[in-house]
């Protein structure tokens, strides 16, 4: 699995199961049911740019730390952003929200945001080489509050990720459920999110695809998230890999425009 395995916009998870399940047709299903263990750093940038129902846009820059940890049909992840925030919109998870009152400020704040920690268990092929993943994640609330770089909340996520090849094409879906930490600041909603896409493997160590995303309002009054995202994912050799992608949304709760660069070194 050489995807990045942080994206603000939460379609990572199912980026990595449909480019897993991609290059697995090279694989042996030894190596994809139990791999050695393996060990994955990663960092890169995100920028996103919206309005999110405000009269001024918000831009946020993003810089993560991620890790992760492959052993057996397990895989572990960690990861914690750096994260800078221009415009009203308060964030979650280094995402902005609409339909809450604004950053207590109105200055240009940066610094850590929220870390993340999540486990999961790949069963492989389930029925009919449709291959299965389960994922519980978990954001922890340490971001400062007081420049609103977080809600100061622990959130809790758990999700399926679906995806089965046909040759050099992987349609993949994501289908999970968040359980958020709300606040009278943040009266944020538990709700249901999903994602559906398509890989295409153009070779051993390059793919692309496209993606769409949806999440419901975390907002009693907010809109529902949906965007639409393109990326491509390399590989050049055994150790390196990179995902690019952008992303464009739909809706006051979604980014107007997206980017992303990430590397990834496995040791």
């Amino acid at each position: 699995m050489n995807a990045s395995f942080f994206a603000p916009h939460r379609i990572a998870t199912a980026l990595i199961a449909a480019f897993a399940a991609a290059t697995g047709a090279a694989q042996s299903p030894d190596s994809m049911t139990a791999p050695t263990a393996k060990l994955t750093l990663g960092s890169g940038f995100d920028y996103s740019r919206g309005d999110y129902g405000y009269a001024t846009d918000t831009e946020v820059f993003l810089v993560p730390v991620n890790l992760s940890y492959e052993t057996g049909a397990w895989l572990f992840r960690a990861s914690l952003p750096w994260l800078r925030v221009d415009g009203p919109a308060s964030t979650v998870a280094g995402s902005p929200i609409g339909g809450v009152p604004g950053r207590p400020t109105t200055a240009s704040e940066s610094g850590l945001g929220d870390p993340t920690l999540s486990a999961t268990y790949r069963f492989g092929p389930v029925v009919e080489q449709v291959h299965l993943d389960l994922t519980g994640r978990v954001k922890f609330g340490t971001a400062d509050v007081d420049k609103g770089l977080g809600t100061g909340k622990m959130d809790h996520y758990v999700q399926a990720d679906l995806a089965r090849s046909f040759g050099t094409t992987t349609p993949f879906l994501t289908l999970g459920y968040r359980s958020m930490g709300a606040s009278p600041q943040y009266p944020l909603r538990d709700g249901v999110y999903f994602s559906g896409g398509m890989v295409y493997r153009y070779s051993l160590y390059t793919s692309a695809g496209v993606a769409y995303d949806w999440r419901q309002r975390l907002v009693r009054d907010g809109d529902h998230a949906s965007e639409a995202m393109a990326f491509l994912v390399h590989r050049f050799d055994d150790r390196w890999s990179t995902q690019t992608y952008a992303l464009t949304g739909f809706s006051d709760a979604s980014p107007d425009f997206g980017a992303g660069f990430m590397i990834n070194y496995r040791y």
